[in-house]
């Protein structure tokens, strides 16, 4: 049975129906630009996009032109700095965007330049440029292309539309001072993805890219709170590009294998193949009951072939981790010290409960998603070993 039914689903260049937690932004732009994709040549707009990688800055500039594109006599021209870094390649990609023919070299910059703009110009061609990965061009050239759209008198009218996509201020800070004030003033921000948020967008792309009933709501859960941000200021997550990768390793995971549905245990072994893991040099840091704790933790999962245990199956399972290795237990208040280490440390992600989980009450809901649980179990063994000899 296909688990996977659409993979453009997955795909880096995917535009969703709907576009949620970026409909700020989208009209951010819009504002910016949709006088002149609809009439083109009366004004130059332009507009830099700014956020960490996968918090939607592409795929919003995708979204606009998928908007305009049946309406407006503009061509859109998108160009991945990382992968066009010179100046030569970047003209290169651009004509071959226009159909327009274009010698692949053996002219100066400049004569480059005045060929692209006699092809716009005789041509009648509008062009909505999009420039991502920006912090990856030279300077120089970036304020080459910013400021051909204002060649309105070589161009014939304002041919030219720009936006320009990096991940901070730098990619404008490099620029000289009259270049980065024609940008600076049409800066619009992307915060990183929260956990609730990525939630949401992983439920949009299963519904549309996997078969029903091949994962579970917790294994949205799971994959959310390991690559969510706690808040908009949590600079170190919110990458919803990566929250959909580890989605489709698992689901293609469990396929390969020949299962219906998506395990936690897919999770942990896709998302390790993103993400660092757990290092054993922060493991051999912890105390010894963190560590015993923590196996506890480990086992408690493997038991339950859920993504998440509850605080109190952690406990119970750490009682019997304490007797097999001869401790006495630690009190409940030093367990929750115990746990708060381990999420700071981003070995363990925690949340609470919401209703209809299965789960009376209010409680602690544990999940590791990050290791291969059998992994983790067995350098936790080797280490409390060790140290209890």
């Amino acid at each position: 049975m296909a688990i996977v039914v659409d993979e453009s689903v997955f795909s880096p260049n995917y535009v969703p129906e709907r576009l949620p937690h970026r409909e700020q932004q989208l009209q951010s732009i819009d504002m910016l630009l949709s006088s002149w994709l609809q009439a083109p040549g009366h004004h130059y707009p332009r507009a830099t996009l700014l956020g960490r990688p996968g918090t939607g800055k592409t795929v919003t500039v995708r979204k606009l032109w998928e908007i305009y594109k049946e309406r407006s006599k503009a061509r859109f021209v998108y160009i991945n700095g990382f992968i066009y870094r010179n100046f030569t390649t970047i003209v290169g990609e651009i004509a071959r965007s226009l159909e327009i023919p274009f010698p692949r070299r053996g002219l100066s910059r400049d004569e480059f330049l005045a060929l692209l703009i006699e092809h716009l110009r005789e041509r009648d061609l509008y062009m909505f440029l999009v420039l991502d990965d920006a912090f990856n061009l030279a300077p120089d050239i970036l304020s080459t292309f910013i400021r051909l759209g204002q060649e309105v008198d070589k161009l014939g009218a304002f041919r030219i539309a720009l936006v320009v996509v990096g991940h901070n201020d730098t990619v404008l800070n490099n620029l000289d001072p009259s270049t980065r004030g024609i940008m600076g003033k049409y800066v619009i921000r992307f915060p990183p993805y929260t956990k609730e948020q990525i939630f949401s967008i992983l439920l949009d792309r299963a519904r549309a890219g996997l078969a029903e009933g091949s994962y579970s709501e917790d294994i949205l859960q799971m994959i959310a709170d390991i690559t969510g941000a706690q808040s908009p200021l949590d600079t170190n997550r919110g990458d919803a590009r990566l929250a959909i990768d580890i989605l489709y390793r698992a689901a293609y995971a469990a396929q390969q294998n020949g299962r219906r549905q998506i395990t936690p245990e897919d999770v942990r072994r896709s998302s390790k193949e993103v993400l660092f893991g757990i290092s054993e040099e922060v493991l051999v840091g912890l105390p010894l009951h963190e560590k015993l704790f923590l196996l506890a933790i480990v086992r408690s999962l493997k038991i339950s072939h859920m993504p998440y245990v509850t605080f109190g199956e952690a406990e119970e399972a750490y009682k019997i981790a304490c007797e097999e290795y001869g401790e006495k237990p630690r009190v409940h208040s030093q367990l929750w010290t115990y746990l708060n280490d381990l999420r700071e440390k981003g070995i363990i992600e925690t949340r609470q409960n919401k209703r209809g989980e299965g789960v009376r009450g209010r409680t602690t809901l544990i999940s590791i998603g990050t290791e291969p649980l059998d992994t983790l179990e067995s350098v936790l063994a080797k280490l409390i070993r060790e140290e209890l000899r």
